[in-house]
């Protein structure tokens, strides 16, 4: 797998957790999770991005698929 495409899976995984559970209205942001989550768009209500899990998640499927690839 190219960088390119496991950051483009980690940014879906970075949007897609902390909107699954609740966005700002959730216990995503009354937790120890609102650690490295940021607002990308001010006047958005409720987008979030994880940068940890973000990044986790990139350099986890970059290293799954290309173990998984040999």
């Amino acid at each position: 797998m190219k960088w390119l495409a496991a950051l483009a899976l980690g940014a879906i995984v970075g949007f897609l957790v902390p909107m699954i559970f609740g966005g700002e209205a959730g216990f995503w942001l009354h937790s120890w999770t609102k650690f490295g989550t940021i607002r990308p768009l001010e006047g958005s209500p409720g987008l979030l991005l994880s940068v940890p899990l973000f990044l986790g998640s990139a350099v986890a499927f970059r290293l799954f698929f290309n173990w998984h690839s040999r």
